[in-house]
């Protein structure tokens, strides 16, 4: 009977692989207790750290799976810096395996603070290894970080990346005054703490931006620059600006562009999201209107697009469909959520979405709760986060609690349509269960949410 050791190298390896469920996530070295060695326990529970105790063989296959990605936790004062240069040393040999390693560290702990430059330069001269150094708490220009960037140009990997969590807004340019920064990534530009100028500057010496977070109060000048490594703009774009050229030519010079957060007021006419959305969507005419945020939904207002398969698509939008409607027409009600469905991401690639969907003709007059839980079951993403439907929602809710009153009469109590909100939230959970945020309105117009 063959046993595991009569195995090869390369199998082993790839189950060992298979044992680490989490491979974006980072192994932890917490250094809140100083007298404690990290590399001694990296992580009790983790799978391939128990395979690395069985016997050398299975150690020496686990060790670079193991400590392929590190996060040093709970940095932030000089002892621990000095009991983690002493682990260091005590651990030579684990240091070339890492290939991402995540030190958390603020950026007041790189002023003035010798060991702790010295220790981030030691760490590059010895994780020769190495792809990414990860500061997530430091930001570029803080401190003396010139011997630093020195080190991390000088490291013999050409694919080695320093990654700083955002630009200082005071940065001083002297202090990286002609020095390369083809190796810097800034993960976060927050427009307004940096000015254009200073950004024009860091870009001439190579640093790469993986995101923008805008302001609508500024111009739109940011526009004329290109951002190596650009991946998402957090919020605040209008859209087109200046024209419809210009944010083309924008999303041709960015082709690792992936996400786009929209100003609440954005120019969405001849976009590429909007032109994709109006052909999904043909022949039913309709409008994009920003959906609403309520109290269990404080998501940023505004619509969002994401890049998927080279085409650009709303992953959260509201749409009121402007087409008159037959009364009684539930076939067509159906037909235009089917559309606006396809026409969104499909699962897997977006498990976020965030969608309204609102009629101009009254359809909420003769749908019934039971006719929009089935249209919605049978048509919408069952990867949807959250689904506002406007006030014809509250519109059928209102109709079916006429029957409770005397013929003749209409409802008064607003209770009425919450009650019978919060039933048919958990109807439809039971078919669509990762639906989070459900929302809709009354006939007095009070926004329901669950």
């Amino acid at each position: 009977m063959t046993s595991l050791e009569d195995l090869p190298d390369e199998l082993l390896e790839s189950i060992i692989k298979s044992l680490d469920l989490y491979l974006k996530c980072h192994i932890n070295l917490d250094m809140y207790y100083a007298a404690c060695s990290p590399f001694r326990n990296p992580c009790s529970s983790h799978p391939v750290n128990s395979v690395s105790l069985v016997n050398r063989r299975l150690r020496r296959l686990s060790l670079p799976i193991l400590f392929r990605k590190v996060s040093i936790k709970t940095v932030n004062n000089v002892e621990r810096f000095q009991c983690l240069m002493k682990a260091l040393q005590h651990n030579m040999h684990l240091m070339p395996l890492i290939r991402e390693l995540s030190i958390r560290v603020s950026s007041e702990y790189i002023i003035s603070k010798e060991p702790v430059t010295l220790l981030l330069i030691d760490v590059l001269s010895r994780c020769t290894g190495l792809k990414r150094l990860d500061l997530p708490q430091t930001e570029l220009g803080h401190g003396e970080q010139r011997p630093i960037i020195e080190a991390l140009n000088s490291h013999p990997s050409d694919n080695i990346r320093l990654q700083f969590m955002s630009v200082e807004p005071g940065i001083s340019f002297n202090a990286l005054q002609s020095i390369s920064l083809s190796r810097v990534i800034c993960q976060n530009w927050e427009r307004r703490r940096c000015s254009d100028q200073k950004m024009k500057t860091l870009l001439a010496q190579g640093l790469s931006i993986q995101s923008i977070w805008l302001n609508k109060f500024y111009d739109d000048s940011w526009m004329d620059m290109t951002y190596p490594g650009l991946t998402k703009i957090d919020s605040g774009w209008i859209g087109n600006e200046r024209s419809l050229q210009s944010t083309i030519d924008f999303l041709l010079r960015h082709p690792l562009l992936e996400e786009i957060g929209l100003d609440e007021t954005h120019k969405c006419d001849m976009t590429p999201w909007h032109v994709a959305l109006t052909s999904k969507l043909y022949p039913y005419s309709f409008k994009i209107v920003i959906r609403e945020v309520t109290d269990s939904d404080l998501w940023q207002e505004g619509n969002s697009v994401v890049k998927i398969g080279g085409e650009w698509l709303y992953d959260d939008v509201k749409v009121v469909f402007q087409d008159d409607i037959s009364h009684g027409d539930v076939e067509t009600v159906e037909t235009m959520v089917r559309k606006l469905s396809m026409a969104l991401p499909q699962s897997p690639n977006c498990p976020w979405l965030r969608v309204g969907i609102d009629f101009s003709s009254p359809v909420g007059e003769y749908l019934t709760s039971d006719d929009l839980i089935g249209i919605l079951t049978r048509n919408i993403s069952h990867n949807m986060d959250t689904l506002n439907l406007g006030k014809f929602v509250g519109d059928i809710l209102t109709r079916e609690c006429s029957p409770i009153h005397e013929p003749g009469s209409t409802v008064q109590d607003p209770e009425y349509p919450i009650l019978a909100f919060k039933s048919f939230c958990k109807r439809l959970n039971q078919p669509l269960p990762k639906l989070r945020v459900i929302q809709g309105q009354t006939a007095r117009g009070e926004w329901m949410s669950r």
